[in-house]
């Protein structure tokens, strides 16, 4: 995170992990293979980090739904305040080492699009969100507020945007969008 994919080596990885080279090399072939590993590993663990303890649970109700999505803002807020270089690194830097990596960091991020439509499904099906609603259109939607909301808080309110501004507007506008008509 400090230095950058390209300004690291090998010698670096296995000295910062306090393993020696043979070891490095029984469980990874290259410096990219450890790329990726850092990758999945850490959109696992902002997955549980940034969606919380209710995990896979559907609200059931607007306003359940609503609040679990400012939960969710408030955690990358707080993600954002305790890992800036992680978020700095996925949002900004990854896509400058190459399209692999792009790639490989957009398989992962529709891991949480996926689940947005899930929940979608079980809004509608619920009565609680509007019946006409694309699901797959719906949760892309939902994926883009949270990565707004990100960006925002790497922003730090230099654009006037507090944590609350953005909570309760992002909120209002899912109510404002997913609700039925």
């Amino acid at each position: 995170m400090t230095r950058g994919f390209r300004g690291i080596g090998v010698d670096d990885i296995a000295t910062a992990a306090g393993v020696s080279h043979g070891t490095y090399y029984n469980y990874f072939t290259n410096k990219r293979d450890i790329l990726d590993a850092v990758i999945d590993h850490c959109f696992t663990q902002l997955r549980l980090r940034v969606l919380g303890p209710e995990g896979d649970d559907p609200p059931e109700s607007l306003d359940a739904f609503c609040a679990r999505y400012g939960r969710v803002i408030d955690r990358l807020y707080d993600l954002v305040a305790t890992e800036p270089g992680l978020v700095n690194f996925f949002l900004l830097e990854a896509s400058a080492i190459d399209d692999r990596v792009l790639q490989r960091c957009m398989h992962n991020a529709r891991g949480y699009g996926e689940q947005s439509v899930d929940m979608i499904r079980h809004g509608i099906a619920a009565g609680y969100l509007d019946l006409d609603l694309d699901p797959h259109i719906a949760g892309e939607v939902l994926l883009s507020v949270l990565v707004s909301a990100l960006l925002s808080a790497l922003r730090a309110g230099a654009d006037g945007l507090t944590q609350d501004r953005v909570r309760d507007q992002s909120i209002g506008f899912l109510r404002t969008a997913l609700a039925p008509g």
